[in-house]
């Protein structure tokens, strides 16, 4: 069976990949959340998975993993939560987790869960490209892609050794140091400008977009954006009101989504 990734990379369109943590404000809303996105036209879905020890997250998305964990979000949930609504949702979902949730899960296993689930893949900003062989072949072998990331930071030797082994896309930071919120530009678009050069395969950017005017600057470069703690701030300033919550993250997203259109 084609991994549902393949499916949204057949067309030259922009792609808009929203970022949302699993049991934030509770699993009930991130249902609802994943229904809202999927609706509003959304790319791929990447759902965080909550951690002690985030060290890729910055405090918008530490504080809302923080949250989910109080309200007992665990991976189990989690697979329960995307097996319960997959029927209804046809985009892709990866899980943005680290290793350590994997390892004890038990690698096969989580494989095996995540695929019976629904979801597509996984973002594991804690795991080298050249690390845990097994592990990586086993998601091969189920259709399942390891989706790694470059950095402005990684030698260009490195860095496509990366776009080389990463599964489906390359997520490229445009950023050093952790997530967060930008209200200017930062990004660092020069080795992906240079990567782009060698390789057919694409590159979503994210970390740090959090107006739809950068979007727009960086989808003349990257071929799609991933936005996260930006989209985490939304709801979070409205998470007393539910409906309210909804309404305004649709057109949080309806935003971003008109400017890819645009970029197309």
């Amino acid at each position: 069976m084609e991994n549902r990734i393949e499916k949204i990379l057949k067309d030259d369109s922009k792609k808009v990949v929203i970022y949302t943590m699993a049991g934030y404000p509770d699993l009930e809303t991130t249902k609802k959340i994943i229904k809202l996105l999927n609706s509003a036209g959304v790319s791929l879905i990447e759902l965080g998975v909550p951690f002690s020890d985030p060290i890729a997250d910055g405090p918008v998305i530490q504080s809302a993993g923080e949250e989910a964990l109080k309200k007992g979000t665990t991976i189990k949930k989690i697979f329960k939560l995307v097996r319960e609504i997959r029927k209804d949702i046809k985009i892709p979902i990866v899980l943005m987790t680290y290793y350590n949730i994997i390892f004890n899960y038990g690698k096969e296993k989580f494989i095996k869960d995540a695929v019976e689930a629904g979801i597509d893949g996984a973002i594991i900003p804690d795991l080298p490209f050249d690390e845990e062989v097994d592990f990586y072949n086993c998601a091969k072998k189920n259709n399942f892609y390891i989706i790694y990331s470059v950095a402005p930071t990684n030698t260009i030797t490195r860095a496509k050794k990366i776009v080389e082994k990463s599964m489906g896309f390359v997520y490229y930071i445009l950023l050093r140091g952790v997530t967060g919120v930008r209200n200017k530009n930062e990004s660092d678009l020069n080795r992906l400008i240079e990567l782009k050069k060698s390789t057919d395969k694409p590159f979503f950017a994210g970390f740090g977009i959090s107006k739809p005017q950068q979007a727009r600057m960086i989808l003349k470069y990257a071929d799609g954006v991933i936005i996260g703690s930006a989209f985490i701030y939304e709801i979070s300033k409205n998470i007393k009101n539910k409906s309210l919550l909804l309404k305004k993250a649709k057109k949080f997203i309806k935003e971003f989504i008109n400017e890819a259109k645009k970029a197309s």
